[in-house]
């Protein structure tokens, strides 16, 4: 995500993070998850709901920390591969990624050692994202992989024109409809490439939304009403487009907009930032784990 320079707002945003490789940790075990505490898997629709931030054990929501991946029990490798942008590429944080955590907590359910690989990149677009994937050996990791987890679309956004008179009235927001409509069929043909990849091996794919493409929290609410209510239309009108591309093309949709801000949007979610307001913190990679995780369990 972009992050936006707000009044009396410092941002503290670290390089962006290009290819990454990691082994998962054994961080489940920080978050209070075992292979009997992962949810179990009621009965869902694939765009699944996740319990909202207010709900969620505190446990959850402490830091992770990173071991060495635990051994596998019943042999074999659970794979999964992060794509997208500074979200899953943990930026801001300097905390373990979701990516890793889901891995982490997904193998020891499955009582299997984990990898992790990590393709996420600061700044990435859904046109950098179909360019990324024209890239072989990035195929080859997509292919291998049990699940794969992407989030990506709030960089095709420009932040500058939010609160211009282009952009009234809010709910329809119509300078960025032509965004939106050349995004869906980049995001189409991504998702359309990731279900032929993931296909031999039934792959799970995890599609995320966001809680906010722009800043949130304290900081976004200093820059006025007009500016919480445009990004908040924006960012709902973006996690449609997701829902609607990801599970028309076999993905399972998670809506990390309730998980962090209650499904009327009215939850502060400050205490799940980093400090520059764009990007989760530890607390808030740690929860949006527990809502792919529970996703993921809901698919069987």
């Amino acid at each position: 995500m972009v992050a936006l320079a707000a009044a009396g707002l410092v941002a503290a945003v670290p390089g962006l993070r290009g290819f990454a490789a990691r082994s998962p940790s054994a961080a489940v075990s920080a978050l209070g998850w075992s292979p009997a505490s992962v949810p179990a898997a009621p009965s869902m629709p694939a765009a699944a709901s996740v319990p909202a931030a207010g709900s969620v054990p505190a446990a959850a929501l402490a830091p992770a920390r990173s071991t060495g991946a635990a051994p596998s029990r019943s042999g074999g490798t659970y794979r999964v591969v992060g794509l997208g942008d500074s979200v899953p590429a943990a930026t801001a944080c300097g905390c373990t990624s979701y990516v890793s955590l889901v891995a982490a907590g997904a193998a020891s359910r499955q009582g299997r050692a984990a990898a992790v690989t990590n393709l996420a990149e600061g700044g990435l677009t859904t046109s950098g994202l179909a360019e990324q994937l024209t890239d072989s050996a990035v195929r080859a990791q997509v292919a291998a992989a049990d699940l794969v987890i992407i989030t990506v679309g709030a960089n095709d956004f420009d932040p500058d024109i939010l609160t211009t008179s282009a952009c009234t009235p809010v709910p329809a927001l119509p300078c960025y409809q032509p965004t939106l409509s050349s995004q869906r069929s980049r995001l189409a043909a991504v998702l359309a490439d990731v279900g032929h990849l993931t296909a031999a091996r039934h792959g799970a794919v995890l599609v995320t939304g966001y809680w906010n493409v722009f800043l949130d929290g304290e900081a976004a609410r200093e820059l006025g009403d007009d500016y919480v209510a445009a990004s908040t239309a924006l960012t709902r009108a973006e996690n449609a487009l997701l829902a609607s591309v990801g599970t028309a093309h076999g993905a399972t949709y998670v809506d990390l907009f309730t998980l962090f801000k209650g499904s009327d949007g009215t939850v502060d979610d400050t205490r799940l930032l980093a400090p520059d307001a764009d990007h989760p913190n530890a607390a808030g990679h740690a929860l949006i784990a527990r809502g792919l995780l529970s996703a993921l369990a809901a698919r069987g």
